[in-house]
């Protein structure tokens, strides 16, 4: 396992791996959307049997190595011993059927997504996702196909732009200001590093939490995280097999909300409005009335968890 590996604690690992009920007698065809560093895929590939395959998912080239390296220092021999086909591609999970459909598969047995940012993207200065190092606005998870950075937004996005983006994806109460303060500065100077950005925040909002507020709407408008969560769930959806299951992580409210929305349109029948007759059957079912949370030895062991939740349907 490579150094980044230790980085990251993978996130309700026996819970999620549970989750997906994988066979012991049927073919389980497994799809990763979140690699990430490989924690949770190296849990999955161990529970795979015969003629089993496995597909992940990472829009970051430098964690899509390093899955691959930790997949196969933990389990490449055991994967090959048992015949286990192993993908790991380069791409958004919203590109999910389209990539599926290139490798020949057409329907699946278990899709999981371990949502929001990796330690490793935080712990990164140059990458410039964290307020707490000083490094280049960027906050891309991919760095190799272009795309707006947090540099082009925040320097070019329009007042009104920058506003919705803090209010909406931040849930920031003082978007308005720190947006207006945004473009007074840029007018001077265009802001350049995560430093500056983070004093101008500081010195508009004195809540210490806008700036974490901030990070996070600007990361989610650079990425367009909520609309390939969206894309990518429903298509998850039609790829899943009857009986088989569809488990997500979250970790903060707005993504979490998301999804149960997403989820509760497959999760409720049609009826006819006159006999209250059911006339399209549910799509999905729920396996846990609630999400699943961290134990408290977990939140202990590992801070970052502390916000995780699990949701769990099921194919009908």
């Amino acid at each position: 396992m490579d150094e980044k590996s230790f980085w990251h604690i993978p996130v309700l690992f026996h819970e999620y791996i549970d989750s997906l009920n994988i066979s012991s007698t049927k073919q389980n065809i497994v799809v990763d959307c979140t690699l990430w560093l490989g924690g949770h895929a190296v849990g999955i590939i161990q529970k795979l049997h015969s003629w089993d395959i496995f597909v992940g998912f990472d829009l970051d080239n430098d964690n899509l190595q390093s899955s691959r390296e930790t997949i196969e220092k933990s389990v490449g021999e055991f994967a090959r011993n048992n015949g286990i086909t192993i993908h790991c591609i380069h791409a958004n999970f919203k590109d999910i059927k389209t990539k599926i459909w290139e490798i020949g598969i057409d329907s699946v047995t278990a899709i999981c997504y371990d949502l929001w940012v990796s330690s490793a993207h935080f712990d990164d200065a140059d990458r410039g996702f964290s307020f707490r190092f000083t490094g280049k606005l960027d906050m891309r998870f991919d760095r190799e196909n272009g795309g707006k950075t947090a540099y082009d937004i925040i320097n070019h996005a329009s007042e009104k732009e920058l506003i919705e983006m803090l209010r909406i994806y931040g849930e920031e109460p003082k978007a308005r200001f720190i947006a207006e303060a945004i473009v007074k500065a840029r007018k001077i100077k265009p802001l350049e590093t995560t430093e500056e950005l983070t004093k101008l925040i500081e010195a508009t909002s004195y809540d210490p939490k806008s700036v974490v507020r901030s990070f996070q709407g600007i990361r989610i408008a650079v990425n367009d995280e909520f609309g390939s969560i969206e894309v990518s769930l429903k298509d998850a959806v039609n790829l899943l097999s009857s009986w088989w299951r569809c488990s997500v992580i979250t970790f903060h409210s707005l993504e979490d909300r998301l999804v149960k929305q997403i989820f509760a349109e497959y999760l409720q029948a049609e009826h006819d409005e006159f006999t209250g007759q059911d006339t399209v059957p549910a799509t999905l079912k729920k396996v846990t009335k609630k999400p699943l949370l961290p134990t408290e030895e977990e939140m202990k062991q590992n801070k970052r968890s502390r916000s995780a939740k699990l949701r769990i349907v099921e194919k009908r």
